[in-house]
């Protein structure tokens, strides 16, 4: 298993004048900013040493932050403050000449899960889901990170659920080939680790047979179906 960098989210209050607000293109926000540091930078913040803030850590802090402001709220989390970190998402999507607000998350979340892993780049795709209702791309990479965490978490029941309401509300026409084959395997998986047969019988003519072409997919799910106890989410994960 690669070794991935240990990340923190940096919370930095802005109040009146701040330089932190004036810096990031919003004078006389009063609240608090996200800032993603990990590895090196985190070491020197814990050690009370410099680190200069800049906007790309500010970018990874808000599309990983929101997760944390909308699910577990801590005081400092002002709901006024929501409206100013999107409006701060659109222009780092324009400075940092993203094609689109997909296109920026995507990114970003495949940037973090070269540093620090699926754990943490699948909270930013949960983050990016819930922002972008429509895009099957960013629910697909979801789907990819949720088996990676579920492989290395044996067990995880409500990852295995998500998985399988996530494929529904996939357009399978817009993702590529490769990914449509890997979404419809997984939620196959999922509905098998989850013992749920009504399921998979209504789900095999819909996802399966109409998807699935690998050979190498195709002998997992035969031996799956055939030994549906006998398989770990490891040991299922395609790559």
């Amino acid at each position: 298993m690669p070794k991935f960098e240990r990340h923190s989210i940096v919370w930095k209050e802005c109040g009146g004048n701040s330089r932190y607000a004036e810096r990031f293109h919003v004078p006389g926000f009063e609240g608090y900013l996200p800032f993603f540091i990990f590895g090196e930078e985190l070491e020197k913040f814990e050690n009370k040493k410099s680190v200069e803030l800049k906007e790309d850590h500010l970018l990874k802090g808000i599309l990983y932050g929101l997760h944390e402001f909308d699910n577990s709220p801590k005081p400092w989390h002002q709901s006024k403050d929501r409206e100013t970190l999107l409006y701060l998402l659109d222009i780092l999507m324009n400075g940092f000449k993203f094609d689109s607000p997909e296109d920026m998350i995507l990114n970003i979340a495949a940037r973090i899960r070269e540093d620090n892993g699926n754990s943490v780049s699948r909270i930013v795709l949960e983050v990016g889901k819930n922002l972008m209702l429509e895009s099957s791309k960013i629910k697909c990479d979801l789907i990819l990170d949720l088996w990676a965490v579920i492989s290395d978490r044996e067990g995880n029941t409500e990852f295995l659920k998500e998985i399988n309401s996530l494929i529904g509300l996939i357009d399978l026409n817009d993702i590529n080939k490769e990914a449509k084959e890997c979404v419809c395997y997984y939620g196959l998986c999922a509905l098998v680790l989850l013992r749920d047969d009504q399921g998979i019988a209504n789900y095999l003519p819909k996802y399966i047979y109409p998807n699935v072409e690998k050979s190498r997919l195709k002998n997992n799910i035969k031996d799956l179906l055939e030994k549906p106890d006998g398989f770990t989410a490891a040991e299922l994960k395609i790559y």
